[in-house]
């Protein structure tokens, strides 16, 4: 298939049933519809994932020391540093989320709270150790500088979008952006003011194979309604499963996940 005779399916972001990801609204629908933040498509991974990435080195600052995650939705991600913390600390705005991550946790030193992470935080001076941010709020680095001891690491970790063979071979469906830069989300974030020192940015880089062409459709509407999706499926599958069929090897249709990573430390 040529670029210049490329089809340009429907683009579901055009259609008045979207709703824009990781909005307040996006975010009710999403536990409305599954109970939790999960991605719901079918792929596989090369390692490691950027999530493993940022584990990892959660667990190399963390040193037994209490733990916040800002943004945590169902709880998942934070329950697995329980047992390396003196205390974990997840917050979240969706009162479902944190309500399941409630009935979810398996040790006492880990609590979640219902608390907006662009806010006010109801936490002493210099109470965490480490403090993070997982695909979620973005104006919460002047209060996590309080909030983290001197010389504690807060980490920030954002989507920065998907490559490769959707952007390509789904024109319309998945619009054309620029390969991002590391230093790109240093723009979207209020830091200037945060006091944060030492601030680094990498861009990482995660390749994931979509297992069928259902996927394709799964992904780009996640957290959007049943019937949105039901429109999209109707004008979109079958030409999604011809290119799919075309394109996709063995491991499936190969995309490129890009992620920041931030790094800093509170002062």
């Amino acid at each position: 298939m040529s670029d210049g005779m490329q089809k340009i399916l429907f683009d579901p972001m055009k259609h008045p049933e979207w709703v824009a990801p990781h909005s307040p609204e996006w975010y009710k629908q999403l536990f409305e519809e599954v109970g939790e933040y999960k991605y719901p498509w079918k792929s596989t991974f090369d390692e490691p994932r950027a999530e493993m990435i940022l584990a990892d080195k959660i667990t190399s600052y963390l040193c037994e020391g209490r733990l916040l995650d800002v943004g945590c939705g169902h709880g998942e991600f934070a329950l697995q540093f329980a047992l390396n913390a003196r205390e974990v600390v997840g917050i979240d705005v969706e009162e479902g989320f944190i309500e399941t991550g409630n009935k979810a946790k398996f040790v006492e030193n880990i609590n979640f709270l219902i608390l907006d992470g662009n806010g006010n935080l109801p936490f002493p001076n210099d109470y965490f150790d480490v403090a993070y941010t997982k695909k979620g709020p973005r104006d919460w680095y002047h209060e996590g500088n309080r909030i983290v001891k001197a010389g504690g690491v807060i980490l920030g970790f954002y989507h920065a979008g998907s490559h490769g063979a959707l952007r390509e071979l789904f024109p319309g469906l998945y619009s054309q952006i620029p390969k991002p830069e590391a230093n790109d989300i240093l723009c979207e974030l209020n830091l200037h003011e945060s006091g944060l020192t030492d601030i680094k940015v990498e861009l990482l880089e995660e390749i994931e194979y979509l297992s069928t062409p259902e996927d394709v459709l799964i992904k780009k509407c996640f957290g959007q309604s049943q019937k949105l999706r039901e429109v999209v499926w109707q004008e979109c599958l079958q030409d999604v499963e011809g290119i799919f069929n075309k394109y996709a090897t063995s491991k499936g249709l190969k995309i490129i996940n890009y992620y920041h990573l931030l790094t800093a430390k509170a002062s």
